[in-house]
């Protein structure tokens, strides 16, 4: 009950913040104008033709859906950039913890509000792009369903690193530690392919690891293989795909990795001195 209270309390404080209310504005600029992008790079399907139309379809989401991880996870980033440390640093968060509720149980409440907001924003424009394809092109694109749950864990995977470091690293420095994190480890095929031609042990052990550092690059194009399927993904890579593939049980890991990350803030902050 404590911890469902802080929820809906990190629920209207980032509901009603500026990031918030300016990545709404993006988001519904996004919605207006990736149609005609992807239109402009897509071609036009063939009139009575379904297996054209659906194959269209299929590109747009796929197309929409690589802007809307981008967009999801910036926001998520710098909406939960100071859900923790700027309170600390304010002082505000001595109002809660002299009140009877556990440590974990505030990080815990707001990692909740954060995951459930941001992963709700995402899921929500991705079905709405989902039934405006499907509308148009006359066939459902089923495989576009587990796709969007995809990114919408790349979300929130993002929302606890920005609230694991939150507990301990000041708004602008968790800022740029994120973002450098999460630009090196979206260069995966150039890692793997220097892992894969090296005999080096230390190369190959820093190639793997990189992969293992951040999952959401390699859930990324897990989500785009599962949307256009093994053939038209490798059309789409090129030749990349012979030196990066991403693994099946990806998903699996970066649940756990959500799961470590916040067990992590929760152990930082019962630690940490609030004086």
């Amino acid at each position: 009950m404590k911890t469902w209270a802080m929820t809906v309390f990190t629920l209207r404080e980032t509901m009603r913040s500026k990031t918030m209310i300016i990545g709404l504005v993006v988001s519904f600029l996004y919605l207006a104008v990736v149609p005609v992008l992807s239109s402009s790079s897509g071609g036009s399907a063939v009139v009575g033709d379904m297996e054209r139309q659906t194959a269209v379809g299929r590109d747009f989401l796929s197309f929409a859906l690589g802007g809307l991880n981008f967009i999801g996870m910036s926001m998520a980033i710098f909406t939960t950039l100071g859900a923790i440390y700027t309170e600390v640093e304010q002082g505000t968060i001595l109002a809660i913890v002299t009140k009877p509720i556990h440590r974990w149980q505030i990080v815990v409440g707001k990692w909740i509000g954060h995951a459930l907001l941001m992963g709700g924003y995402v899921l929500i424009m991705g079905l709405v792009l989902w039934a405006t394809v499907s509308l148009g092109s006359g066939s459902i694109i089923w495989s576009f369903l587990p796709a969007i749950a995809l990114i919408t864990m790349n979300v929130i995977t993002m929302v606890s690193l920005s609230l694991f470091f939150s507990t301990f690293l000041p708004v602008i420095a968790n800022a740029i530690f994120v973002f450098l994190l999460f630009i090196c480890t979206s260069n995966l095929r150039v890692v793997n392919a220097i892992g894969q031609t090296s005999d080096n042990i230390f190369v190959v052990v820093f190639a793997n690891g990189m992969r293992m550092l951040l999952p959401v690059s390699e859930v990324s194009d897990l989500a785009n293989l599962v949307l256009m399927g093994k053939s038209r993904a490798a059309e789409q890579a090129g030749t990349e795909t012979g030196t990066f593939a991403p693994r099946p049980w990806s998903f699996g890991y970066e649940l756990a990795y959500i799961a470590g990350t916040v067990l992590l803030a929760t152990l930082v902050f019962r630690r940490k001195d609030l004086r």
